[in-house]
């Protein structure tokens, strides 16, 4: 569709300025139970997004028809939904940067990889699960999802912006038994490259995951040292991103509201956001049109900013941080690729000092025990004892409880194992000084 016509169509309705997003999503799912393929879904989603200003106020629109009176509808709504709007517009549609970064990590070749290789594909990981131990007694699921996104955005100031990206997921689980003591482990892979995938060491570290909880033991329950797993800080952190939202800040509902350029983490935490880091994530452009780039947020401990599009960022009298986000035709804040910087010790060398600790390896639950508010939470966990600098017994029964913003604080250290998964934060295993373990005794 011309989006020209729809901006002509826009000014003859006394729309003064606007914008047009127009984004498609393809994917695919299937998964494989006990060799056969036992579910499989493909979705195909489209929108068009409008958003102008019509008698000094500001309005969108949002539809999923694509049709001769798709553009229609969306002037017509942008009328009413500015006409009804109770606030002046204080910032209009973004004209443009005057650069932009952009670069292309669409892989072809993961889109013409015919489905019967990606089936087989999972079809052999299943089959090697089975095959990798005599523990292995089940294996629920081996399941492969794929997503094609493709956005543009247009405006009647004349930009032109579009960009592609796909990638993949892999997640694979296993039940592993002996005697009457049963265990369950599993392990996912993200990325928009099949070449790169290694499946014998996919497979190793999913059964070695769960013959190492067996024989688990209760701790006490008390403070304990804690090296959290990449994943696990990962899901904690993601936390603190979403309270670094400057909509959250202005709104009174985020526990950094004050501390911007202030001290919220230990000196060794570095976080940066690098939307143009190469890969599946990268992303040149915010849902305003506005240049994204790469920024430090936590620089040894201090928050540089929060992130800010640009209606929050003239509430704080400064510019915006490219980080807005439009979503069903609302502009909202969001972040890209958030970044831990990892140290150079190994895990056995951040560990050495650690006389009696946990290794908390997973949570579930943070959802329900979660105040985002103040950041406290607490959820199940599961872990191993950390004994004299070594990683030994499992343990079973165990909660996790603590403060999001205190817990940064108690950052001792990273281990050099850097990880992104498939959330947009890449970090290594964190060391915390200090964290409540809910077990024996409770």
């Amino acid at each position: 569709m011309k989006a020209q016509a729809f901006f002509a169509l826009a000014k003859e309705a006394g729309i003064s300025e606007s914008q047009l997003r127009i984004g498609h999503t393809n994917s695919i799912a299937f998964s494989s139970y006990h060799h056969e393929i036992d579910s499989y879904q493909v979705n195909s989603t489209q929108f068009m997004q409008a958003a102008g200003i019509y008698n000094g106020k500001y309005g969108s629109s949002l539809t999923e028809k694509f049709g001769k009176d798709s553009f229609d509808f969306l002037v017509n709504a942008i009328k009413f939904s500015a006409t009804n709007s109770e606030q002046p517009n204080e910032v209009g549609i973004f004209p443009g940067s005057p650069k932009y970064k952009k670069r292309n990590f669409y892989n072809k070749a993961l889109a013409d990889t015919p489905l019967t290789d990606k089936i087989n594909l999972i079809k052999d990981i299943e089959n090697r699960l089975y095959a990798a131990s005599p523990d292995v007694s089940d294996v629920p699921e081996v399941s492969y999802s794929e997503t094609d996104v493709a956005g543009e955005l247009y405006n009647s100031f004349g930009l032109k912006l579009k960009q592609k990206q796909n990638y993949f997921i892999i997640s694979a689980g296993v039940v592993v038994k002996r005697g009457e003591e049963t265990k369950t482990s599993g392990n996912y892979i993200f990325g928009n490259d099949l070449t790169k995938i290694d499946i014998d060491e996919f497979v190793k570290k999913i059964v070695e995951d769960g013959a190492a909880q067996f024989g688990g033991v209760q701790c006490e329950a008390k403070k304990y040292p804690v090296l959290l797993k990449n994943q696990v800080f990962a899901e904690l952190l993601s936390v603190f991103v979403e309270a670094n939202s400057a909509d959250e800040v202005q709104h009174h509902a985020s526990f950094l509201e004050g501390l911007e350029g202030k001290r919220v983490a230990s000196r060794v935490v570095n976080i940066d956001d690098k939307p143009l880091l190469p890969g599946p994530f990268y992303t040149y452009y915010d849902g305003e049109g506005v240049a994204r780039t790469n920024q430090k947020i936590v620089n040894h401990g201090v928050l540089l900013t929060h992130f800010y599009n640009r209606e929050t960022a003239k509430k704080a009298g400064r510019e915006t941080t490219g980080h807005g986000s439009a979503e069903m035709g609302k502009v909202g804040v969001s972040a890209t690729n958030i970044i831990v910087k990892p140290s150079k010790k190994t895990t056995d060398e951040l560990i050495a000092n650690v006389k009696e600790g946990v290794y908390i390896t997973d949570i579930s639950g943070l959802g329900q025990g979660l105040n985002s508010n103040s950041g406290d939470f607490s959820c199940q966990a599961q872990g191993f004892r950390i004994e004299n600098g070594k990683i030994t017994a499992p343990l079973d029964l165990i909660t996790l409880a603590g403060n999001i913003l205190q817990m940064m604080k108690d950052v001792q250290g990273f281990d050099d194992q850097y990880r992104f998964g498939a959330g947009a934060i890449g970090c290594s295993d964190a060391l915390i000084k200090s964290m409540s373990i809910g077990g024996k005794g409770n």
